[in-house]
């Protein structure tokens, strides 16, 4: 690898995808931009991942095995490790267009406010047969709200429709200054919903921009974090909404810019908590964004306090008769977009 600092640093989490991660390596290294270096953080594999990627020759690459931590631990190694002055991640399930780095660096350096850029996506299934197009915001929502018309989702104003649900969909999607990654530092212990704080962080101070061009090619299979936790996945949910909708709405700037009572209204058709807005509520009265230590004590998985919460949201769904299915995409069909995978 060539001393000087490239222009992209790409991390790749990986994790027991030996099917795909040839691809996903591949993606990076035909991209049209070649100023660029590629770290891979094997997280603990056991499916011979590691033997696939030993097996690729290319300087620009370097390898890292880890024990098993979750994808967001191994983004962040890999981030703490990366040269570049722009930073980008792809899960080792997915892949990049050949043009997605020259075209989005192009974004960053036409918009000086933008932290984070990122497409369109290309939903393809395990063999790569393309499944459709989520065009951001605009369709292949994680769940129907009943008004989507009086929700966040309407008009276009990302940060506000981020506040409804993750349209990026997965840490893929990012592309990023290293300014943003070191004003905001890591990606936070969570399972299910990494990319959807980070996202919500990177909201609160910088511009975001998602180009209209399908510039990522997003797996759908059935090997999915998702499915194995369902109440751990409705437990981020609410800690997310808990964690940062206070803190956009405080924003009088962005806040105000529309009046108080057309606000109220898109909250409240906005949140969606399946069926476990008292756990919203509960986390909202503990001030959860004021009180950033309580916040990261919650994700510990002893803490008693998570524990709780979590009882709570498996007698709700149950209660519930599990009418209503995961958010993820991976189960064979294009609705449910949160997230899928740690």
């Amino acid at each position: 690898m060539s001393a000087a600092m490239p222009r992209v640093s790409v991390v790749i989490p990986s994790y027991n995808h030996a099917a795909f991660i040839g691809e996903a390596v591949h993606s990076v290294l035909t991209q049209t931009l070649t100023d660029l270096e590629l770290l891979v953080i094997d997280d603990g594999s056991r499916d011979g991942s590691l033997a696939v990627l030993r097996g690729i020759d290319d300087a620009r690459l370097r390898i890292v095995a880890q024990a098993n931590q979750g994808a967001h631990a191994a983004i962040n190694a890999g981030l703490a490790m990366a040269r570049g002055a722009v930073l980008a991640v792809l899960n080792s399930d997915d892949a990049y267009h050949p043009e997605r780095l020259a075209r989005l660096l192009a974004v960053l350096d036409a918009t000086p406010e933008a932290g984070l850029v990122g497409s369109h996506i290309e939903v393809v299934d395990a063999q790569g047969r393309r499944l459709g197009i989520k065009h951001g915001p605009r369709d292949l929502e994680p769940w129907p709200l009943p008004h989507p018309e009086r929700s966040f989702r309407r008009g276009d104003d990302l940060r506000a429709t981020l506040l409804t649900e993750n349209f990026w969909s997965t840490s893929s999607n990012f592309i990023l200054r290293r300014a943003l990654w070191e004003r905001l530092g890591p990606m936070r212990p969570l399972r299910f919903t990494h990319d959807w704080d980070f996202a919500l962080r990177a909201a609160g101070v910088a511009a975001s921009v998602l180009l209209p061009e399908a510039l990522l090619r997003y797996r759908v299979h059935h090997h999915n974090t998702i499915r194995a936790d369902r109440a751990g996945m409705v437990f981020e949910i609410c800690w997310c909404l808990a964690v940062h909708l206070p803190q956009h709405l405080a924003d009088r700037a962005w806040a105000g810019a529309a009046p108080p009572a057309t606000r109220v209204e898109q909250l409240l058709h906005s949140i969606h908590a399946f069926g476990c807005e008292r756990v919203l509520a509960v986390m909202l009265l503990e001030r959860l964004h004021e009180r950033p230590e309580a916040a990261l004590a919650l994700l510990d998985r002893d803490e008693a306090r998570r524990a709780r919460y979590l009882a709570f949201i498996e007698e709700t769904l149950a209660e519930a008769g599990g009418t209503e299915p995961p958010p993820s995409p991976r189960r064979g069909r294009l609705s449910g977009w949160l997230r899928r995978r740690g």
